[in-house]
């Protein structure tokens, strides 16, 4: 994943409830775990309101099985691109250091008073811009 670049990684710990019946993580919780990690993620960057985003474009692929054995995944990141007030990301849900997704998504920062998108801060974007990757290919 890294050619290169940081690899921020989160790990998230997975829930009895996030099963199917087959045993499988469900679908729709592997957005939810990603989800939380970016949160993190960009409070880790120092986002005043790190919640405070909305997804302009998520993309995924289910590479294999996610069980609950281990307990917790590993969320990992890398900017590949940053815009007035987005921030693109590729994702990647690992287990026992076998990718389980790959996903790519565009983050939109959110100004919930004004109901509408809001420009990075000067200081946002230094940091995001010292983790972005050059020429990062599609996942």
């Amino acid at each position: 994943m890294s050619n290169g670049a940081e690899v921020k990684e989160y790990a998230v710990g997975l829930r009895w409830r996030d099963l199917d019946n087959q045993g499988h993580v469900y679908h729709g919780t592997f957005l939810t775990l990603l989800d939380e990690a970016r949160t993190a993620f960009l409070a880790d960057l120092g986002f005043e309101n790190p919640s405070a985003y909305v997804l302009a474009r998520l993309e995924i692929d289910y590479l294999r099985e996610l069980t609950i054995d281990p307990p917790a995944i590993a969320a990992r990141f890398i900017v590949c691109a940053v815009g007035n007030s987005s921030i693109e990301l590729v994702e990647e849900i690992a287990s026992r250091n076998e990718i389980c997704a790959k996903s790519r998504s565009v983050v939109v920062l959110w100004d919930a008073t004004g109901r509408k998108s809001r420009a990075l801060t000067e200081q946002e974007r230094a940091r995001v811009e010292s983790l972005r990757i050059e020429n990062e290919g599609r996942s």
